[in-house]
């Protein structure tokens, strides 16, 4: 069995158990770990996890991110003085927060409590924003009533998760999903 088999198996044996309606946003999050040199092949496979949360009863609306931080910079006014002066970018991403925040709900206004909203591409954000940002937005602002899947291509120790095993982790109370050692 693959790595990317036994990972979505895993997440096969999480998805059918009965979901407790009474728990936090952040409870409510569950993060499907891999290498991230395993991106393409979660991409190419990504249906056999909307085939399984489908078989067990409940809904399936997936979000890729990759494209957001392109579309809004398109769309900044000040696309130009950020391409000459990078560092500017990062003084003040509130209206990059913003805009994910109405990308996510317009993809997500639909779902309910029996809805597993799956995240990609959140590594394409890196650099930019954190991880842990993402998904307090997402948990704070567009209040996920079902499941958030983030498929997060990184590693964890205990509760401390890394993205692209690059960057100092932080401590978070999603549920993880990993593919068993052979």
């Amino acid at each position: 069995m693959t790595k990317l088999q036994n990972l979505s198996k895993r997440y096969k044996e999480h998805v059918e158990l009965v979901w407790q309606r009474n728990i936090s946003g952040p409870e409510k999050v569950w993060f499907c770990i891999y290498d991230p040199n395993s991106e393409r092949k979660i991409r190419a496979g990504i249906k056999e996890f909307e085939i399984y949360t489908i078989q067990s009863g409940h809904k399936w609306t997936e979000i890729d991110l990759s494209p957001f931080f392109e579309e809004w910079l398109s769309e900044n006014e000040y696309r130009e003085e950020y391409f000459s002066e990078p560092e500017y970018l990062l003084d003040d991403l509130s209206e990059l927060k913003e805009f994910l925040v109405e990308k996510i709900r317009g993809k997500t206004s639909d779902s309910d409590e029996d809805t597993v909203i799956a995240v990609l591409g959140i590594a394409s954000m890196f650099g930019i924003l954190r991880a842990s940002q993402i998904v307090e937005l997402i948990i704070d602002k567009v209040k996920i009533s079902g499941r958030l899947l983030v498929f997060f291509p990184g590693e964890r120790d205990k509760n401390n998760y890394r993205l692209l095993k690059a960057r100092d982790g932080w401590n978070y109370l999603a549920y993880p999903i990993e593919a068993e050692e052979d």
